[in-house]
């Protein structure tokens, strides 16, 4: 029932007609082709479809919604993907090691030290090296094979096709390419990657729940691909994710999220996809989130997130 229910051409779609949101408590407008909203999912084509008040007038109100969320969901709408926010910095943190104060000089994981160098040996005295033999001359052997053949009966040997004259052009024609690392659309797909941390000053909270909040949205609104693609770019930054100290309450925040705003399990067991993902990454880090306040607190506030967390952590047999 998600996937998107009907297909256009761009022409079709920019001739569509506009419909408009207007999103959060300031109400602002976003007008965008309704062909692009329809196209998204069943949900969407109903809306601007069906007939009701909305589709006549051309315009609803999500007044619980963050406009730069729904933002990112139009890009979706024309782009089939969505730009990542920049993260934020924590200026507390990185007045806390100007300032010396040692909980928060505590960084990610120190790289391994590099293994000692072997001493060095002392090089050995050169060998002389021996003077070569002279070669000895090359003796012309009788061809045999031929013989008792008349002349007119032997064969010839094959000549060597020359290299076409165009070879060159049609070689330096293949290799010839007219985009540049610049261009615009290079710059967009650069925007759109997910983003990794180098510092444990940048907060990256923003990026997590932009990316959970864009789930949720799908979630409701039953647009299944945005559903997965903001799983998959939530999970690569995860990956990608340097766990700094500092920066443990950055994945507090998205688990409370997680928790707070997601499908509750199921009946049968099953977890919400996000909050699946979320778990089973705190439980992957639990060396070093497991110790920090933030969770403490997390766990004090219970509710599901604490079965689940523990669930994994018995399944295979980790410690605290």
């Amino acid at each position: 029932m998600g996937e998107p229910p009907t297909t256009c051409s761009f022409e079709e779609l920019v001739q569509s007609k506009l419909f408009t949101f207007y999103v959060g408590t300031e109400k602002r407008a976003f007008v965008v082709h309704s062909k692009a909203i329809a196209a998204t999912s069943w949900y969407f084509h109903a809306l601007v479809n069906n007939g009701m008040a909305q589709s006549q007038e051309g315009s609803v109100e999500y007044p619980d919604m963050d406009p730069g969320d729904f933002a990112r969901y139009v890009e979706y709408a024309y782009r089939y993907d969505y730009t990542v926010p920049l993260p934020g910095i924590d200026r507390a943190a990185r007045s806390n090691v100007i300032n010396g104060n040692a909980h928060s000089c505590e960084d990610a994981p120190s790289p391994a030290e590099p293994e000692p160098e072997p001493p060095l040996e002392e090089e050995p005295a050169p060998v002389p090296e021996p003077v070569p033999e002279p070669e000895p001359e090359p003796v012309q052997e009788l061809e045999t094979e031929d013989w008792g053949v008349p002349s007119w009966a032997k064969r010839k040997p094959a000549k060597r096709k020359p290299a076409k004259r165009t070879d060159a052009l049609r070689k330096r024609f293949d290799e010839r390419s007219y985009l540049t690392p610049l261009e615009p659309k290079t710059a967009m797909l650069i925007d759109q990657m997910p983003k990794s941390n180098i510092t444990f000053e940048q907060d990256f909270t923003r990026i997590f729940l932009a990316h959970a909040r864009l789930y949720t949205f799908a979630c409701m609104r039953l647009v299944d691909p945005l559903k997965r693609l903001t799983l998959q770019k939530l999970h690569q930054t995860l990956r990608g994710f340097k766990l700094y100290k500092q920066r443990v309450g950055d994945v507090v925040e998205l688990a409370r999220y997680a928790y707070d705003h997601g499908e509750n399990r199921k009946s049968d067991g099953t977890i919400d996809e996000l909050r699946k993902l979320v778990v089973e990454y705190i439980a992957c880090e639990v060396s070093t989130i497991g110790k920090h306040e933030a969770f403490m607190l997390l766990l004090q506030e219970g509710g599901e997130f604490v079965a689940d967390f523990w669930r994994i952590i018995a399944d295979v047999n980790l410690g605290l």
